[in-house]
Order: structure tokens, then C-alpha cells, then sequence
């Protein structure tokens, strides 16, 4: 009777084992099975613990992967009329300096501020200590530009400028100062950061510029919109072709610049993404 109720106990812890183990195997081919997309429940796409904006963007692995935060692509709105471009703020060096003429092509009806540097360059490392050429012909710095004006929206679109003697570390500083610069002068001024155009494929300037030390700069760029929360625009792709070399229909003799109908996309792009 004993080793009847022996032999049934060790059956029953026979078959409690190999039930485990079957969970075990099952469990095992399954996690196996479901692999790794990298996207959440919800369908958003993580990179590490980085968060993508609510609309696709395109980030760069490279740099990123330790970073907090996520990337605010500048929210897309119904199309605007220009007072509603002209009405921001930009910061530009002179790759999109033929902004200038476009606005006055308007004449009186429109209203935007373009500040540029005083002709010696606007590099990221140093933009926040850099003059610029105010509304009355002054040289003040951005942010007393903008603690004067109290902007609604400032467009920031530089970087190329003696780039190929900036490191990461000094256009990522850099480029953090000036907009903690302008936050600080004006606290209700929204700073939307732009990527920078490409050169063309026969570019003979003697800066040491080339698409992919470019393409680098955008990807700092993205960081720091990711580092400070400032909003993004991607106008890289609007006006660079698909080898990374700017359009040839945007060219302008210098090959680095952007001519009217580049600059026309831009506008437009403001027009249907604005704050």
C-alpha cells in the first residue's frame, strides 16, 4: 500500500516536471518567434529610449542613442497667408540670404524681421556671442534682438559657416547657447531650428564644406532640438536631391546658396508650418 502511494507521488512530480518544462519550451518558441521591430504597441518607432516626434522624421542613429528626449517637428497647419511667415523672425547666415529680397518683393504689406551676421560669418559655436545687423543698422546680439522685439517665432537657419573647423562638441554647445540665449530675453518667443542646405556637386569654395560634413551638421542640429526642445524643420529635404548635394535648381553661382525658387519652397513650407 506504501509504495502504491510512493510510486503515485513520484508520478505526479513526474508529470508536474515535464508540464513545467513544456511551459517552458512553449514560452521559449514563442518570444522567439515575435521578433524585434523595433516599434511600441502603439506603432511609434524607438530608437533606444528616444521617442520620434507624432509625425515621421528622419533621425540619424549616429549620437543619439544616449540622449533623453524626443525629436518636435514643427506642427503642420492649414496653409497660411504670408503676414503669417512674415510675421516670424529669422536668424539666417548667407546661404538663405536672398530671403531678403523675396520679403521685399512684398513691399510695405509684410512685416518679417531678417537678421544676418555683419559679413564675417554666423558659425554655430559662436552665434549666441556674434553680431548681428538689427532692424536700424545697429550690431547687437541675438538675444537683445530679441529682448528688444519680443518675437512670436524665431527661424534659426545656420551652421555651414566655418564649419569644417568646428568640432561636434562646439557646434552642439554653441548652438544650445544661442537659443537659451533667446529664450531668456524673451521667454514667449517660440525657436523653430532649421536644417541647412547642401553645396552643389562641382562646390569649388575653399570652406572645406561637403555633403557629408554637412549631413553630419543636420545631425547635430536634430540633437540639439532634441537636447532643448526647440521645434524642427526639416528643410534640408526640400531643398537637397536625393545624393545629398543641393538641387541644381536652387543653385547660385557661389554653390552653396539658395536661389528664389528654393527659397519660394521655404516660404511655402512656413506657410503650412507655423506657430
Amino acid at each position: 500500500m506504501k509504495n502504491r502511494a510512493s510510486n503515485m507521488r513520484n508520478l505526479l512530480w513526474a508529470v508536474g516536471i515535464l508540464l513545467c518544462l513544456v511551459a517552458m519550451l512553449v514560452g521559449l518558441i514563442f518570444a522567439m518567434s515575435q521578433k524585434n521591430t523595433g516599434n511600441r504597441a502603439d506603432g511609434t518607432l524607438v530608437l533606444g529610449h528616444i521617442e520620434r516626434g507624432e509625425k515621421p522624421v528622419d533621425v540619424d542613429l549616429a549620437g543619439l542613442e544616449s540622449t533623453v528626449g524626443k525629436l518636435i517637428p514643427v506642427p503642420e497647419t492649414k496653409k497660411g497667408n504670408l503676414e503669417d511667415v512674415f510675421g516670424m523672425t529669422f536668424l539666417i547666415d548667407k546661404t538663405l540670404s536672398g530671403l531678403r529680397n523675396y520679403v521685399t518683393n512684398y513691399g510695405d504689406g509684410v512685416s518679417a524681421q531678417i537678421w544676418t551676421d555683419d559679413g564675417s560669418g554666423l558659425m554655430a559655436k559662436n552665434a549666441a556671442e556674434s553680431p548681428i545687423v538689427f532692424v536700424d543698422g545697429s550690431l547687437i546680439t541675438p538675444s537683445n534682438a530679441a529682448m528688444v522685439t519680443r518675437p512670436r517665432s524665431v527661424v534659426l537657419f545656420l551652421g555651414g559657416d566655418g564649419l569644417a573647423d568646428t568640432t561636434e562638441q562646439e557646434f552642439v554647445d554653441g548652438y544650445t547657447r544661442l537659443i537659451n540665449s533667446i529664450r531668456e530675453a524673451s521667454p514667449d518667443t517660440n525657436i523653430i531650428v532649421c536644417s541647412i542646405g547642401s553645396i552643389s556637386s562641382n562646390y569649388q569654395g575653399g570652406d572645406g564644406l561637403s555633403p557629408q560634413l554637412i549631413a553630419s551638421a543636420n545631425a547635430w542640429i536634430r540633437q540639439v532640438c532634441i537636447n532643448t526642445g526647440a521645434y524642427y524643420a526639416d528643410i534640408a529635404s526640400i531643398v537637397n536631391d536625393e545624393y545629398g548635394f543641393l538641387s541644381d535648381e536652387f543653385l547660385t553661382p557661389d554653390g552653396r546658396s539658395i536661389a528664389a525658387a528654393g527659397i519660394a519652397l521655404i516660404v511655402d513650407y512656413f506657410r503650412h508650418h507655423y506657430l
